[in-house]
């Protein structure tokens, strides 16, 4: 049976459908393609109801096929996405369907609620300072169809002015909220993430950092407190590889075991620092990775981060949003050995087999230079003598890479060139190990540094009586990509960024300047909103209250909630003072009482239309004369539309009425009598 159109030119269905179908395409990374589609056909099915253009609902009976459809097909494919996400996009199904049969208050209510719940989970998937000014604006949005559904014959601007109104109003109680309720740890770790595709990987191929090379994502941003580094020195360390099968460089599985060991035993490694340091603040964006960043020999006090015995630094949980820490770095420090032995015995291992050319070249030179420096330094003449070339578009290398990168090809990246240095140290006797980071960074001003994925990097370590020392062999080709970064480097073959849209936008300036102007708002927004963190606001505590004892913890709670009803009583101060004021409802109500005296009272579900229909059947015309024409004044002076300067004439009349309607019952001085007179 055909249904009627409950929508038609209803705004707050419209508004309803317009936040379902936004909010739905910010998801578009977790929600399955037939879902969203789903979503499409119902917005053009509500959009079609609310213009009138269509009659009638859809038919109850196709609702149901068509949920017993999707359900199927959803429990089908999408036990793939795992738990959460199969909730997800079992809840953006559920609301889609529940969008096309919308015809109730109740299926309304139902979906409101719906709608703020994927507001906020929108936000766990999208967190920087346009998602959030997005979900804002839905959440406004919600808030004027709740308007809108409770009075409709408004217009959008009185609305607008409403809704505006109260969220300022809820602004101060929301900030402090923000401020004091406890920061909780992810209670559930989600299943992906937006940095999910992008970033360093803990097992490295030549050519795997260039195709990274070639991504404009942001990867980290840091602020330092002093002097910052030259860009030469920006040598961001994250993962060290110490295994080598003659193709790929990965973590040791040994070094791996060790590190969880010693993480379940609580043995933290406390490296020991000397000279000079760097104290900056890193705020890395979401990678589903648990690696953090820090120049040369970085230390940090943050709980939440392990330090390595290799020098690296791990997040105790895999990134899923956006983290804070501070860091200090030391960068005259040595990097010694935990355990001389251990790391000796790991970075000589070599492969058996593979890349025999290279094999006997370092045989031959180690045989001609015995002392480590002088063979590190022939491998390194090796490199600036015989034309060797940067580039992000190196040869594929399926079989002896080292071979064809060395002796053939003799243009790479940095991983070729890092690796194949390593791989000839090993051979050559000499521990050495490969380390993948970032180099550089882009300053905005003096307040932050941005490194993106683009800055990706790799060098090698070597082991020597003073420690682990730091070797670039990409320098020796390409000082420039030390100096002036990628861009820089490979300008020569035109293959920076090739195609994408950062690049492009870089060649307008005033495009890239507002850029950076809202790469500033997003780094702000990171900093003192989502770096807000436990730390963050036990610091704060602290500051206000000095030692954080029990005691003055429950008197800050205490004069939190006094500070809360303070603010509340400024909002509604005016609504319990009206009475007292001589405003057309303080006119209305004293007509009111009077008419209590004569036992004819107002009950609080009538309105002043119907109670003053009640009083013109019960009352002589003198009394309710003048009543029915206070009602009349009062009604307009709430909902119709009195001018500021028209009040002042109204409360005037007001008051004349009410000393007509006072003189009419002092005459009638038995109203009660006259009132059982006329039932």
């Amino acid at each position: 049976m055909a249904r009627l159109n409950p929508s038609a030119y209803n705004k707050a269905h419209l508004l309803l459908m317009l936040v379902l179908c936004i909010c739905s395409f910010t998801l578009i990374e977790p929600l399955e393609t037939w879902i969203l589609l789903i979503v499409c056909c119902a917005t053009v099915i509500r959009f079609s109801l609310f213009m009138n253009w269509q009659k009638h609902q859809i038919s109850m009976r196709t609702l149901n096929l068509l949920a017993i459809l999707s359900a199927i097909v959803l429990a089908t494919f999408g036990w793939q996405l795992g738990l959460l996400l199969g909730m997800l996009n079992l809840l953006v199904l559920a609301s889609s369907l529940k969008l096309m049969l919308l015809a109730g208050r109740r299926d309304y209510f139902q979906l409101v609620s719906i709608q703020f719940f994927l507001i906020g989970t929108g936000l766990v998937f999208n967190q920087n300072i346009a998602f959030s000014l997005l979900y804002a604006t839905l959440t406004i949005m919600l808030l004027l169809s709740l308007a809108f559904h409770v009075s409709p014959a408004n217009s959008w601007s009185g609305q607008i002015k409403r809704t505006g109104m109260l969220c300022l109003q809820a602004l101060p109680v929301a900030i402090m909220l923000f401020l004091i309720i406890p920061k909780l740890g992810p209670m559930w770790q989600m299943p992906m993430a937006k940095g999910g595709e992008t970033g360093l990987s803990d097992k490295v191929t030549p050519g795997d950092l260039a195709q990274l090379a070639r991504s404009s994502d942001l990867a980290f941003r840091a602020s330092f407190d002093n002097d910052i580094p030259v860009a030469s020195q920006r040598y961001w360390r994250a993962l060290v590889l110490e295994d080598f099968d003659g193709k790929s460089w990965q973590t040791a599985p040994y070094r791996e075991r060790l590190r969880q060991r010693y993480q379940r035993s609580k043995q933290r490694f406390t490296p020991q620092v000397s000279g000079p340091s760097l104290n900056y603040q890193v705020l890395s964006e979401p990678s589903d990775k648990p690696w953090l960043f820090g120049l040369d020999l970085a230390v940090t006090r943050d709980s939440k981060i392990w330090q390595g015995r290799e020098y690296q630094l791990l997040s105790r949980f895999p990134l899923q949003s956006g983290l804070s820490y501070s860091v200090r770095s030391y960068t005259q420090s040595p990097l010694l050995p935990d355990i001389p032995a251990l790391d000796t015995r790991l970075n000589l291992q070599l492969p058996e087999q593979g890349n025999p050319r290279t094999r006997k070249w370092v045989e031959r030179l180690r045989q001609q230079h015995k002392q480590d420096k002088e063979f590190i330094e022939a491998i390194s003449s090796y490199f600036t003598e015989q034309n060797f070339r940067y580039t992000l578009n190196p040869n594929p290398m399926p079989t002896d890479p080292v071979d064809q990168f060395l002796f053939e090809d003799k243009a790479g990246f940095c991983v070729h060139y890092a690796g194949a240095m390593a791989y000839a140290l090993r051979l050559g006797g000499i521990p050495a190990r490969m380390v993948t980071g970032y180099l550089g960074g882009e300053m905005r001003g003096d307040d932050y540094m941005s490194i993106y994925q683009y800055d990706a990097h790799a060098w090698v370590e070597w082991l020597s009586d003073q420690g682990w020392q730091r070797l670039d062999p990409t320098a020796l080709v390409s000082p420039l990509r030390l100096e002036f970064g990628l861009q820089q480097a490979v300008e020569y073959e035109d293959s920076f960024l090739q195609g994408s849209t950062l690049r492009r936008l870089q060649q307008l300036a005033w495009v890239n300047e507002l850029r950076l102007l809202l790469a500033d708002m997003d780094y702000l927004w990171s900093r003192w909103i989502l770096g807000f963190n436990r730390d963050n606001q036990e610091d704060m505590l602290k500051s206000l209250l000095g030692e954080l004892t029990p005691v003055r913890l429950a008197l800050a709670g205490g004069a939190l909630v006094l500070f809360t009803a303070i603010l509340l009583a400024i909002y509604q101060y005016k609504h319990w003072l009206a009475p007292r004021h001589k405003t057309p409802a303080y006119y209305y109500h004293k007509s009111l009482k009077l008419l209590e005296r004569i036992e004819l009272k107002r009950p609080g579900w009538m309105g002043p239309k119907d109670f003053n229909t009640r009083v013109q059947q019960k009352l002589p015309a003198d009394i309710a004369h003048p009543f029915s024409e206070m009602t009349r004044c009062y009604l307009h002076s709430r909902y119709g539309k009195s001018t500021i300067t028209g009040q002042p004439d109204l409360k005037k009349t007001m008051q004349l009425l009410l000393g007509d309607l006072k003189k009419a019952l002092k005459k009638h001085r038995h109203a009660a009598n006259l009132i059982d007179s006329n039932p």
